[in-house]
């Protein structure tokens, strides 16, 4: 019947659009993973910030089931988690090319945070200057509390397709379960040789959508020798060598993070943070 045929058709449709939708998603994750593909984010970097050291246990995250094995196996060390974030969060790393966040948000103010260990001094800027003046490589003769680095203070109504867009790994909802509290989320974009130095809060995730972030973490207890007023270029070119060389220097855990990996930071391990090439990063505070 006449009928019978237009909801035939109906169904055609619908399934040529789920198919063109699935397809779209697909070219857009292939894309997004070309190996010499940056985001129109500028990887250059001096060679000296980059190394194969890496002695965090990675896990493959089908072996994270619930938040309960999360933290019976997990809780107290750093572990990065592998293969879902880059699955997951495609359509996050899409609005966060660099075109693309200028196109939606270039004309909005951001909130800038001194990259010291406290980070009290606040600045605010237009966020199309920030991409244009502040991303450029960062130098030894910079001081941390006059470096200035977009991470938090944002503000999740003006940027709302990036927040919404996100998706956390499900044990991320049971371990905010577990602990009692909500998470928030923290967005940020540095420059080469940018980061935090040392410091020390709750525990968290974070993962990189753009660039590579290097990670130095010392265990809960430990304190690292460093200048809370020392950007971490400054300390990796003067008192890394000399922190591994030195008694308790294998307490010292560190890996570089890329995109689809995330990192889980624990409690009260004081840990610093340096961009190699420009990065996009979130990260879930728990």
């Amino acid at each position: 019947s006449p009928a019978a045929q237009r909801v035939q058709m109906s169904r055609r449709g619908l399934d040529m659009l789920r198919w063109l939708h699935g397809f779209t998603i697909l070219v857009v994750s292939l894309a997004l993973e070309r190996d010499d593909y940056k985001g129109g984010w500028n990887d250059n970097h001096d060679s000296w910030l980059t190394t194969q050291r890496c002695n965090i246990r990675k896990i493959h995250q089908k072996s994270v089931m619930s938040a309960d094995e999360f933290r019976k196996y997990f809780e107290d060390e750093p572990v990065i988690i592998v293969g879902a974030p880059a699955v997951l969060n495609v359509k996050t790393r899409n609005l966060c090319q660099k075109s693309e966040l200028l196109k939606m948000y270039g004309d909005l103010n951001v909130t800038l945070s001194s990259a010291n260990t406290f980070s009290h001094a606040r600045r605010i800027v237009k966020f199309s200057d920030y991409v244009d003046q502040y991303l450029n490589q960062h130098t030894l003769d910079q001081v941390a509390n006059e470096t200035w680095y977009l991470f938090g203070d944002n503000n999740h109504s003006e940027w709302k397709e990036i927040f919404q867009s996100y998706i956390e790994q499900d044990f991320f909802y049971d371990h905010e379960r577990l602990n009692g509290r909500e998470s928030s989320l923290s967005f940020g974009i540095g420059g080469s040789g940018s980061g935090v130095p040392f410091h020390v809060h709750g525990p968290g995730f974070s993962e990189v959508l753009w660039g590579r972030k290097r990670w130095f973490l010392m265990p809960k207890g430990v304190q690292p020798d460093f200048d809370p007023d020392e950007t971490t270029l400054v300390w990796l070119r003067t008192r890394y060598n000399s922190m591994l060389q030195a008694e308790g220097g294998h307490d010292l855990l560190e890996c570089t993070i890329e995109p689809g990996e995330l990192l889980y930071f624990p409690d009260n391990w004081f840990h610093a943070t340096l961009n190699i090439g420009q990065s996009v990063f979130m990260s879930t505070f728990v």
